[in-house]
């Protein structure tokens, strides 16, 4: 019973072969079907128990065949119980132990090598394009239809036995070997014509695939030379960040040694304070016992004057004594009384000389205290111009992108150190413009424009947020969450003004947005502003996100971003302000002039204005040409 289901098995895997591969030739799934079939119907010897895996190899270098193979065992997975393992074997000295190995003649390999190489190894070879009965089982196409012709005795040598249906299908005589290939060899000359022909095809479309592979060729070393660019752009970049992580740590060493010198300046400022109360008081005093020792001197002038009369009036008595000796009596009398001046202006001349040595400790402490605040001055004033290091050390050159754009920057601390600051970025060919005027100026405003700078480094390079409005509202949230403001505070709140831009050259394309601070562009000569939100960089009554504007420029075009000190500035020859209508005018009679020339011109414009007035605030105007 058990052989009649195998033969009725055998015999419908052969009529649906003839069926389902009716073909001129043999092509790889095919192969590798016929090989998975024909595996379940041989016989092997007991060892094949003593394996774990049934193998099936594959000689010769015909990776598209091993790949079809072992993409169809992947929807067998097992033959006679074991899993389906396949191997491919590039030489014929590399061949090891398995169950099937096949090889097709056009990889070159003598069959009388390859069996002498298997031999002893209960190997099953099948072949195709060999010669009759030179291999066990050897593939071959007939009138469109797969067969096979089998070598008993290699069989048998190899103890592999096979199912008597299975055998009888296979070619048994070389006469019916030979009229196949008779039949074989009609239909290859008519398709030797139809090669032919298609010859002139491939030739053509050789030329064409050499034309493409030399493009190809080229496209692959650009494509090398761009790799390498990449690589070493990357590797910058790598050091870049190094440098920036670095430069980080230091910013906030060097943020927690200016908070210590915030402080030390305070505690400072208040005894400076004290110090200057006592001063004022000790001038007070001394201004009033120098007022008292002029009235003694102005007594003891008029004491000195009585005094010079009583000495004549004693010559007089002298002179009278001798001429009338009844005059002795009042001549005693005015010596007693010229005794006792003498002694009361001995008495008042060592007061006047205790005063006098008073008044120069008095004087020498004040001395002291004036030298001791000359000295904290000196020391505050190291401090700040410290600071000022600092604070140059994180906003960038003056000249921007000198190589790539047409600007200026006008910046002009009102104290050593400033409260206005800008920042400036390249992303991907794009460029990020910043100007910014915090809260205060002098040391207070230096601290809020280092945490700005701070923030806006984490913002945009750590974080990558580039659209203006977004970096507007992060860096609003940083500046709540580092000052720690709360909506119920009463408090004024620190905070910042700010213009940010992003400009893409190429395009001639500028995104903007602003906090208190508006965005002038001059097209042939017409100024336009674009306000900013009304609502600073802070904790403040109206907290909607920022809005970003997008505006197309035109070659020529220049645009400007500024804090409020130069127009707020007092000056002329009426002392006002110089305000916003005459700073616009005066950029629109710059146009003529390079961004240079215009930085310096606005520079001169506000000395002229201001004169020998003091500058009110920092100055910071930056303008761009397209």
């Amino acid at each position: 019973m058990k052989r009649n289901i195998v033969s009725f098995l055998i015999a419908c895997l052969l009529f649906q072969l003839n069926v389902s591969y009716a073909q001129e030739a043999m092509d790889d799934a095919t192969r590798s079907l016929f090989i998975l079939d024909i595996a379940k119907y041989i016989e092997y010897d007991d060892g094949i128990q003593l394996q774990a895996d049934f193998k099936i190899g594959v000689l010769g270098r015909n990776t598209d065949f091993y790949w079809e193979l072992y993409e169809m065992v992947k929807t067998r997975k097992f033959i006679q119980e074991k899993p389906i393992k396949v191997l491919i074997y590039p030489e014929l000295a590399n061949i090891e132990k398995c169950h099937i190995l096949y090889v097709n003649s056009e990889e070159g390999f003598k069959m009388k090598e390859v069996l002498d190489k298997t031999q002893g190894n209960n190997t099953l070879v099948i072949s195709e394009g060999y010669a009759f009965n030179e291999s066990m089982l050897n593939f071959v196409v007939a009138d469109g239809t797969p067969r096979f012709e089998l070598h008993e005795e290699k069989l048998n040598r190899e103890g592999l036995n096979v199912n008597e249906l299975f055998r009888e299908q296979a070619i048994k005589t070389r006469e019916d070997w030979e009229e196949l290939f008779i039949e074989t060899e009609i239909a290859l000359e008519q398709e030797k014509e139809v090669v032919q022909e298609q010859q002139v095809v491939i030739d053509t479309q050789k030329a064409e695939i050499a034309r493409q592979e030399k493009m190809i060729l080229e496209q692959q070393e650009r494509l090398e030379n761009l790799n390498r660019e990449i690589l070493q752009k990357e590797k910058t970049i790598e050091q870049k960040t190094v440098i920036l992580d670095r430069q980080v740590l230091e910013i906030g060493l060097q943020n927690e040694e200016i908070v210590k010198q915030r402080l030390e300046v305070e505690s400072q400022e208040i005894i400076l304070s004290e110090q200057q109360e006592q001063i004022d008081n000790q001038e007070s005093r001394i201004n009033e016992q120098s007022f008292r020792i002029s009235e003694q001197e102005s007594i003891l002038i008029e004491q000195l004057k009585a005094i010079e009369k009583q000495r004549l009036l004693i010559w007089f008595f002298v002179v009278a004594l001798i001429l009338v000796s009844g005059l002795g009596y009042f001549i005693y009398r005015g010596y007693r009384i010229k005794k006792e001046s003498n002694r009361q202006l001995e008495a008042k001349n060592l007061q006047i000389s205790q005063q006098k040595d008073e008044i120069q400790q008095q004087k020498e402490h004040a001395e002291s205290q004036r030298d001791q605040i000359a000295y904290q001055k000196k020391h505050i004033t190291d401090s700040i111009h410290y600071a000022l290091r600092i604070q140059t050390a994180l906003l960038p050159s003056l000249e921007l992108f000198s190589d790539k754009l047409d600007h200026f920057v006008l910046y002009k601390p009102r104290d050593i150190v400033s409260g206005d600051f800008y920042w400036v970025a390249e992303i991907d060919s794009r460029l990020m413009i910043i100007s910014a005027d915090c809260t205060g100026h002098g040391v207070p405003g230096a601290f809020m424009s280092m945490l700005g700078v701070s923030f806006l480094n984490e913002i945009i390079l750590n974080k990558g947020i580039i659209q203006p409005d977004q970096v507007i509202n992060a860096l609003r949230e940083e500046i709540i969450r580092a000052l720690k403001q709360q909506e119920s505070a009463s408090e004024l709140k620190d905070g910042l003004d700010i213009s940010v831009c992003f400009l893409d050259q190429e395009k001639r394309s500028l995104q903007f947005a602003g906090a208190l601070s508006p965005l002038w562009i001059i097209s042939n000569g017409e100024l336009t502003e674009i306000k900013g939100d009304k609502m600073p960089v802070a904790i403040h009554d109206t907290m909607k996100p920022f809005t970003n504007h997008w505006v197309d420029l035109k070659q020529g075009d220049t645009f400007y971003i500024f804090s409020d000190g130069f127009a707020d500035q007092f000056g002329g020859p009426n002392q006002k302000k110089y305000l916003s209508k005459n700073f616009k005018k005066t950029l629109g009679e710059l146009q003529e002039k390079s961004m240079y020339e215009q930085g310096a011109e606005l520079d001169s414009v506000f000395e002229e204005w201001r004169k020998d007035i003091e500058q009110i605030d920092d100055v910071t105007v930056i303008g761009v040409r397209v």
